[in-house]
């Protein structure tokens, strides 16, 4: 079933970067622990500034915490917003919850970090269609993704892996590329791993960090598979999300930061906003493959995955124009 090795599937951290969603039903990616657990994967834990800790509805898992303290100390030493500087107590970003994961895997003595949103709800193979979610459900569901993203991570040189985000409008019927990992991803802890920086597109940043270093590494997307967050809340860290964001990316990084404002909705969600884009080559760095058998049975294993899809897509699709032809002939 799988491609890569206990060992390495076990060897992973799960840390969910939580903080302003107390209940559990609120953090979303909890459904998804049984089928990471079924992959091999033995810990998953919270992490959560103290602040946040007492608030946090209990399960089974651990909350790994880290102190506002620290927290400050962190974030004014990895500070990338001069127009705005941090403050004790103040929102300092999800970049010192990323460096505390990362910490944590190190201290565990693992050879990387699984880092999610807590508001991760969907996942899907190539399209959020019935095709899609029933391909990835016949797949194994999360224990896929954990499959192939420590596969990439293991046989290349990207530090960092992550899944695409499901409001990418085109499939990419591709093993891996350079690219942007957001909210779901593997990074590799250790030597040789950048710190994160913030307090906005902290997961942009850190991609470049990667993808321009001269030792060659890079960061990585699997693009056939893909998440959905949810998007609906002010939960969280949202709410103290705004233009800043775009503006800030923009002049750190003008080389490849595109800015600009939209009238309508961005990828059919959410409102009007200043928005950024990355154009291709942003990462400068490509991608290189070192262990060509893990990643030639990534590549099995994603190719037999997409024949399943192209089947199942014909289904859906099918069984949708049946529904819409009963519904128009008021059956």
């Amino acid at each position: 079933m799988f491609v890569t090795s206990e060992a390495d599937r076990g060897g992973l951290l799960v840390s969910v970067i939580t903080g302003g969603r107390p209940l559990l039903k609120q953090r979303t990616v909890g459904r998804f622990f049984e089928q990471m657990h079924a992959a091999g994967v033995a810990d998953i834990v919270w992490v959560a500034n103290e602040r946040h800790a007492d608030d946090l509805e209990p399960d089974e898992h651990e909350v790994v915490t880290y102190s506002d303290d620290w927290a400050y100390e962190y974030a004014s030493e990895h500070w990338m917003s001069p127009d705005t500087p941090p403050e004790r107590g103040g929102f300092f970003g999800a970049f010192p919850g990323r460096e505390a994961a990362a910490r944590e895997a190190e201290r565990r003595g693992c050879w990387g970090v699984l880092q999610l949103d807590d508001n991760i709800d969907r996942i899907m193979f190539v399209r959020d269609t019935r095709g899609g979610n029933k391909v990835i459900q016949d797949l194994g569901g999360f224990a896929f993704f954990v499959d192939m993203l420590t596969a990439v991570s293991r046989s290349t040189n990207a530090r960092t892996v992550g899944a695409q985000l499901s409001s990418i409008p085109e499939p990419e019927f591709k093993i891996a590329r350079p690219g942007f990992p957001y909210s779901l991803f593997i990074e590799r802890v250790g030597e040789g791993r950048e710190e994160w920086f913030g307090p906005y597109e902290d997961d942009i940043t850190h991609s470049l960090q990667y993808g321009d270093r001269a030792d060659g590494s890079t960061a990585a997307i699997v693009p056939m598979i893909r998440y959905h967050k949810e998007n609906t809340s002010k939960t969280g860290m949202r709410a103290k999300y705004n233009h800043e964001r775009s503006k800030m990316l923009q002049r750190l990084q003008p080389h490849v930061a595109k800015v600009g404002v939209r009238a309508t909705r961005s990828n059919g969600q959410g409102g009007a906003r200043v928005f950024h884009s990355m154009p291709a080559g942003a990462i400068r760095n490509p991608l290189a493959v070192h262990d060509h058998d893990l990643y030639g049975a990534a590549r099995e294993a994603l190719v037999a995955a997409t024949g399943q899809w192209k089947v199942a897509e014909r289904e859906g699709n099918r069984a949708k124009a049946m529904e819409r032809a009963a519904k128009a002939a008021g059956k």
